[in-house]
């Protein structure tokens, strides 16, 4: 199987701390979109822009050729990210998403004559806000997909495949209340912000009650304009995460009961509306795993399997009608926050970049394994997009 040549490396790495050093959010990801163009274009592949109706969308392909005039052709996903979190920057290193999977393509390509099927490189914008890849199955860009494969910095010094992850779903609750002069004449308001204190405190009740994967967290974003006006709109934005969709479904009505209470505790009105939309669980199909966890195995690491991770990617949702699998890989060697400045500065360190293009090339590996075995997607159709990972409950 070929390797990333030194020159990628070297081209990939310069790549990461580009896009490490230049943090833009969901749907904006312009220029770390022309960084990786870039790259590909210089080494004779062509990218195909605004996949799917997103703007910061992309697609390459080696293999057989596509044919606009037939339809979408099979094909292996490798699933790149670029985005990056507010005030934090890359504290979840989607710098290094983007590099392990641009770089597995390369390994790909490098195999382009023996492919059986085509191998594509999809550039999936806003995972941490927006959830570009679940437009992206909208749009049907993973209508005719084999298989996808992706990875994820893990800030816990670990090595994994076929992880599972959490279903997370957003709300944004506001409240709505009757300003007054909070000196003069208090009584004659109705306070919105003391809504927004008792949906809380009614939240940190509840968590008692949750199943212990469960998760249940939010912010203020608007507590009111001044404090001589009792406030007469509030807004709290929330994330409710699960490892099942019943689970889940059942946490959304407990917290809109909660909303309610909260609302006729203090004689405000409540609206609840979407904030980001349902990120399935992650499935991860054993079989493709199986093939990521060999190739790793070639390259000198053994992967823990099946490990549950209590945070949540777009990523859950296409492992719902693909079969799909990731690697989690190391930026650290002692356990660190994910989205954190810490996380951010691990993302651009030697050991990440090391371990970044480990998975690249083990990636590409599988890539290029799924699409040269037609006995192998065979077994990946017949076992359908929700192959348990081995070691999951």
């Amino acid at each position: 199987m070929p390797r990333l040549t030194s020159p990628q490396t070297s081209d990939l790495v310069a790549l990461s701390r580009a896009i490490h050093a230049d943090p833009e959010l969901a749907y904006q990801e312009r220029r770390a979109v022309d960084r990786i163009a870039a790259l590909l274009e210089r080494g004779g592949h062509d990218v195909e822009r605004g996949v799917g109706g997103l703007e910061t969308a992309f697609r390459a392909h080696v293999g057989p050729a596509r044919s606009r005039g037939d339809g979408e052709p099979p094909a292996v996903t490798l699933l790149a990210e670029y985005d990056a979190l507010p005030e934090i920057g890359h504290g979840c290193g989607h710098n290094l998403i983007a590099i392990s999977n641009v770089g597995a393509f390369l390994v790909a390509a490098a195999e382009g004559s023996r492919l059986e099927v085509g191998v594509e490189l999809i550039g999936t914008p806003a995972e941490e806000s927006g959830g570009g890849k679940i437009d992206l199955l909208r749009a049907g860009v993973f209508d005719r997909a084999i298989a996808a494969l992706s990875s994820h910095p893990a800030s816990q010094g670990d090595w994994g495949v076929s992880g599972t992850g959490l279903g997370v779903v957003g709300r944004r609750v506001t409240f709505g209340g009757v300003a007054s002069h909070a000196g003069s004449a208090p009584d004659k308001g109705r306070n919105a912000l003391n809504a927004v204190i008792r949906f809380f405190v009614g939240i940190d009740g509840w968590r008692q009650q949750l199943d212990g994967d469960a998760r249940v967290h939010g912010v203020i974003t608007d507590g009111g304009k001044a404090m001589n006006v009792v406030p007469a709109r509030a807004e709290a934005i929330f994330g409710l995460r699960a490892k099942t969709k019943e689970t889940l479904d059942a946490m959304v009505e407990r917290f809109s009961e909660i909303a309610r209470g909260a609302a006729l505790l203090t004689g405000t009105t409540v609206e609840i509306t979407e904030y980001l939309p349902y990120y399935a669980p992650v499935s991860a199909n054993a079989r493709l795993g199986d093939v990521i966890a060999k190739e790793l195995g070639r390259l000198g690491v053994t992967p823990a399997r099946g490990v549950l991770v209590t945070a949540s990617t777009d990523l859950g949702n296409v492992s719902q009608k693909v079969p799909t699998d990731w690697v989690r890989f190391p930026v650290t060697t002692t356990p660190i926050a994910g989205h954190s400045d810490a996380m951010r500065e691990a993302c651009v360190t030697d050991l990440a970049h090391r371990n970044a293009l480990i998975t690249a090339e083990a990636l590409g590996a599988a890539a290029v394994r799924v699409a040269t075995d037609r006995a192998l997607r065979a077994l990946l159709q017949s076992g359908g997009p929700r192959g348990q990972s081995p070691r999951d409950p």
